[in-house]
């Protein structure tokens, strides 16, 4: 190929758009074009195995090779190579553990890592002075340990009564059935929850499982369960809930228990009947034959009650002598019928206790039926329609009905 002044300058116009000179034999008369000629093929080899080295830097090939020691352009690209390899070789040290790891040699990438290295080691600090702790109360506190696999819900690790497990045929079988139900449960959720409770059919017992994402192990993925047993607090709960809800004397509900049950039968928007009770001539009882002869006269009406109301009725005492009674799922017509088996027993236990002052009492209905009738909220108004949606509007209606009816009687 003939070197002349147009070739060289075309040639270097191509060199500064990333072209490549073709490595051709040269000749020309002029020595000097000649020289230049060579050295611009040089310049482009160079040049290209610059690029051809950048590119695979850039792309995260490290491992390509380092170019000749007599390739001057790629000197920069070779120290920051040589950095990379170091900077790769410090995270892994830090994936194995070691986060004693710093550099001082790629300026504002010297400081984030250092700082990064930095807080891993503080987290890593933490989190081992919680296993600590953990391990602890694990030792003295009726509490469990379940760690299973995020991915699948394999058994990792379990650990109680100070026994560890990695296998559930190693497990007692309450321990084993309680990881099968954490496994199904994980299995059913859409979101980890990170309380819920637990019951054991195995053990009757309760848990209270705390649940949270972790990492266990050789960096797997995994959900920590620590099971606290709460069966004594959940015993302790229906005792208190059954003694704030019950007549401290009579076997009966109380009024609060009333309240709260209609209250969910409006928000449910059920249909009921509440009926309101008063035993007649009640104080002429405690005066003539004395306050026990009184309670047996309640007890009387209370066993009358409990004869002919359904399982999933609710009796309640609200007063001295007086009663509610919760029909959910019922009409006006279906409570009169019920009332009506009432008054028959009353009826026969008067001929056979013979009682000079016969047990009866008076009683109002309220109707709630929400096709078509429509609660509203309580105002002057809906009270005077006797719409007011409240449980204590609806138990004064039924018992503005119940001293009507007695008013009639006397």
């Amino acid at each position: 190929m003939e070197v002349t002044s147009e070739l060289l300058k075309t040639w270097l116009d191509g060199l500064l758009c990333g072209e490549f000179i073709e490595d051709e034999p040269l000749q020309s008369d002029d020595q000097e074009l000649y020289a230049i000629g060579l050295r611009l093929q040089q310049l482009s080899k160079q040049i290209n195995v610059l690029k051809d080295y950048a590119t695979n830097i850039a792309n995260g090939n490290l491992n390509v090779q380092f170019p000749p020691r007599n390739h001057y352009l790629s000197g920069g690209l070779k120290e920051l190579h040589t950095n990379l390899l170091h900077l790769i070789w410090k995270v892994e040290q830090i994936t194995r553990g070691n986060y004693k790891q710093s550099i001082d040699f790629m300026g504002q990438i010297s400081e984030a890592f250092n700082q990064m290295a930095q807080v891993l080691a503080k987290r890593n600090l933490q989190l081992t002075q919680s296993q600590y702790i953990l391990e602890i109360i694990l030792s003295f506190a009726d509490i469990s340990l379940f760690v299973l696999k995020r991915e699948n819900g394999e058994l990792l690790q379990a650990r109680e009564n100070l026994n560890n497990y990695s296998r559930i045929e190693d497990m007692p079988t309450v321990t084993a059935q309680l990881t099968r139900q954490l496994q199904a449960r994980i299995a059913s959720m859409q979101e980890l929850e990170e309380q819920w409770q637990l019951y054991s059919p195995e053990n009757d017992k309760w848990y209270m499982v705390n649940s949270m994402p972790g990492v266990w192990g050789n960096n797997e993925d995994a959900y920590f369960h620590v099971l606290n047993n709460i069966s004594e607090t959940i015993v302790l709960n229906k005792r208190l809930q059954h003694a704030m809800y019950r007549d401290t004397k009579f076997p009966a509900y109380n009024q609060l228990y009333a309240v709260e049950y209609i209250n969910g039968l409006i928000q449910s928007r059920s249909p009921f009947v509440v009926c309101y009770f008063d035993l007649d001539d009640f104080k002429m009882i405690n005066d003539r034959k004395g306050h026990d002869e009184g309670d047996r006269y309640i007890l009387n009406f209370i066993n009358i009650v409990d004869g002919v109301i359904r399982s999933h009725d609710v009796f309640c005492r609200v007063g001295g002598d007086e009663f509610l009674l919760i029909l959910s799922g019922i009409t006006s017509g279906g409570a009169e019928r019920i009332i009506k088996r009432m008054v028959e027993k009353t009826e026969h236990l008067n001929r056979q206790k013979n009682y000079d002052i016969p047990l009866s009492f008076s009683y109002g209905i309220e109707t709630i039926n929400y096709n078509p009738y429509s609660l509203k909220p309580c105002t002057t108004q809906a009270c005077e329609d006797k719409q007011c949606g409240t449980p204590q509007c609806i138990i004064r209606r039924a018992d503005y009905k119940m001293y009507e009816q007695k008013r009639k009687k006397s």
